[in-house]
């Protein structure tokens, strides 16, 4: 089982639980993470958390488990090696028997983690409730999906945070997430059905942080035509590559090729809402705008450790069949760099420069003229 494409807790502009302690890990959850209202990111401090002790024989079944579960899963087995080898020569010399609080030591892992690799997925998190039994993905702390994290989903209208026809009929859609397919297909439908009929659409990325694999490529398949090829997905464990193309039916309606299309993207779009930006920009469907994203482009699922322990480890990695790459480590790198907080400018006025000349009416043909120099100045 492989969880979908997964926000890192470290590019998220607060809080949240990860799916690691919200949902069983199947093909269709992903680690979600909830953000803020729309706009460009302000980082805001975690809440503090109280510290729960660690026993030393706790504390090296951690360290044990997780260096087996890298060797077993871990996307690129040659990092996992030196994964192994680090941490073997940290607790060797001792740099984790002063630590004495779970809280600690899965931060101390996480960023060790992180320091090695680079991959911003890897995480370990410690919980205070007992994570029940189990070898794997299956196995999913006792706080599933709780009130708290349901209001959090209902406030971001299931990651469809806004969708509205601007003036001049330029249709804009914000992305907080790609949430579950369920709910989010509704949501998704409702939303293209409002802006269907505008002469060009703005997707605003910058404060979406990852979600689910099939909701990206469900919103994906608004944009293309049906079945299409949209990314390879490739698990190291059983060697395979699964296609992810393009729905041959949808629920609401395909917006119109011949309209342009503009993605907006920030140093903390992630994930899959940078696959999303990807996928756009290599079929050539959307001009990207703003600033190169996170960089995360590999999916996982959570393992557990120990009894309060659980790491997220990325299994395998998307491949972009017309780049045969990915964003991973780099970002996704935008047509027109701007930054992050002028991008929504910047692409309204280039919808008004595509849509101006065909604009039958010559008192919004003026207006709209009046509205790019406006946008222009500096």
């Amino acid at each position: 089982m492989i969880c979908s494409i997964f926000a890192p807790r470290r590019l998220r502009a607060r809080a949240v639980v990860l799916a690691i302690a919200g949902a069983a890990c199947t093909r269709h959850v992903s680690a979600i993470a909830p953000v803020a209202a729309p706009g460009p990111a302000t980082p805001r401090a975690l809440p503090a958390e109280p510290e729960h002790p660690i026993r030393d024989a706790e504390r090296a079944e951690v360290v044990d488990h997780l260096i087996a579960g890298l060797d077993q899963h871990y996307v690129w087995p040659e990092k996992a090696r030196a994964i192994g080898q680090a941490l073997r020569g940290r607790i060797a010399r001792g740099e984790y028997a002063a630590i004495t609080t779970g809280e600690r030591l899965a931060r101390a892992l996480t960023d060790d983690l992180v320091s090695i690799t680079h991959d911003k997925h890897l995480e370990v998190r410690y919980f205070e409730a007992p994570v029940p039994p189990g070898q794997g993905a299956e196995s999913t702390p006792p706080t599933a999906m709780d009130a708290e994290q349901a209001a959090e989903q209902r406030y971001l209208n299931h990651g469809v945070f806004e969708a509205r026809r601007m003036k001049f009929n330029i249709g804009y859609l914000n992305f907080g997430e790609f949430g579950r397919p369920g709910p989010t297909a509704e949501k998704l439908a409702a939303a293209m059905l409002l802006v269907n009929d505008t002469a060009s659409l703005i997707v605003d990325l910058r404060e979406c942080h990852g979600g689910d694999t099939d909701t990206v490529t469900l919103a994906e398949s608004y944009f293309v035509p049906p079945n299409t090829h949209l990314l390879d997905l490739y698990t190291r464990s059983d060697n395979s590559t699964e296609r992810a193309q393009a729905a041959a039916t949808l629920a609401g309606p395909r917006y119109a090729a011949d309209k342009a299309m503009f993605v907006l993207i920030s140093e903390v779009t992630a994930s899959g809402c940078e696959a999303f930006a990807y996928a756009m920009q290599s079929h050539k469907r959307a001009t990207v705008i703003g600033a190169v994203s996170a960089g995360a482009a590999y999916f996982g699922e959570p393992r557990r450790l120990s009894d309060h322990f659980m790491a997220f480890i990325p299994v395998g990695r998307p491949i972009d069949p017309i780049t045969h790459g990915d964003w991973e480590g780099v970002g996704v790198t935008p047509a027109l760099a701007v930054p992050a907080a002028t991008a929504l400018a910047v692409a309204e006025r280039k919808s008004l420069e595509a849509i101006q000349p065909g604009e039958p009416s010559r008192r919004r043909k003026d207006a709209m003229q009046k509205r790019i120099i406006e946008l222009s100045r500096p």
